[in-house]
């Protein structure tokens, strides 16, 4: 499968998925309890999202740069010359 329509497709269901997520949380926004949360408790919930998502996102694109850069590999040939048998 060539490159661009895995793209395509991968671009496509992450369309579906968020669009289903956004249809769960509109017709189902009405069916929550009578439960009230305060706009002190809004802001901290959407600071707590915000700072995951950058927390993940910071440590993948370190995890990535790491790789491609060759920082891991002295980790490894460490543990190759204590267990040549790996």
């Amino acid at each position: 499968m060539s490159t661009i329509l895995s793209n395509k497709l991968l671009l496509g269901l992450v369309a579906i998925v968020l669009i289903a997520l956004t249809a769960f949380l509109v017709l189902g926004y009405g069916d929550l309890p009578a439960i009230h949360m305060s706009s002190h408790g809004w802001f901290a919930l959407g600071l707590g999202v915000v700072f995951s998502i950058i927390l993940g996102a910071v440590l993948s694109a370190v995890l990535i740069i790491g790789r491609r850069r060759g920082f891991d590999e002295s980790a490894h040939e460490a543990v190759i010359d204590h267990d040549p048998e790996l």
